[in-house]
């Protein structure tokens, strides 16, 4: 599944009839659906080697309890949990807040300045840059298109 998602996001087949140009749903009105039904599949695919087929992918809802929601689930960092990483960069560990504009730094905001911070990043990208679907999504693709890397808010940040 891994190198399923590597060929459609990373260019490694060309387009039927237009051998010059790569497939890559990044950056185009595809990138959620694809996204979506490859998640879909992969899903599907490891219920049925677990002989469970209400199985889901675990996922952090980061916006479904405002503040709870911008903090990483405490399951990352059970070293008994298939989701530890043990070279997680500590500073993102629970309590402290997750910093929506990670650039590899630790800015060490207090937390009403970082929660602040956090909102204002995601204003931004979802509600001022999304105006329209094409600054939000991307713009359509179609066979014979270019692949591009414009600076669309969906894919940017978080």
């Amino acid at each position: 599944m891994a190198n399923v998602h590597c060929a459609y996001c990373h260019s490694a087949y060309e387009q039927i009839g237009f051998p010059d140009l790569e497939i890559q749903v990044h950056n185009s009105w595809l990138f959620l659906p694809w996204h979506r039904f490859y998640l879909y599949f992969y899903e599907r695919i490891l219920g049925k080697l677990i002989d469970n087929e209400t199985f889901t992918l675990p996922f952090w809802n980061w916006g479904a309890r405002a503040l709870e929601g911008i903090q990483m689930p405490s399951i990352y960092i059970k070293k008994s949990s298939s989701l530890y990483d043990k070279l997680r960069i500590a500073w993102h560990h629970p309590s402290a807040l997750v910093d929506l504009d990670f650039n590899r730094d630790d800015p060490g905001l207090p937390y009403e300045q970082q929660v602040d911070r956090n909102l204002k990043i995601m204003y931004h990208q979802v509600i001022s840059r999304g105006k329209m679907s094409f600054l939000f999504m991307g713009s359509p693709y179609c066979a014979g298109d270019k692949t591009t890397d414009d600076d669309r808010s969906l894919e940017k940040v978080p």
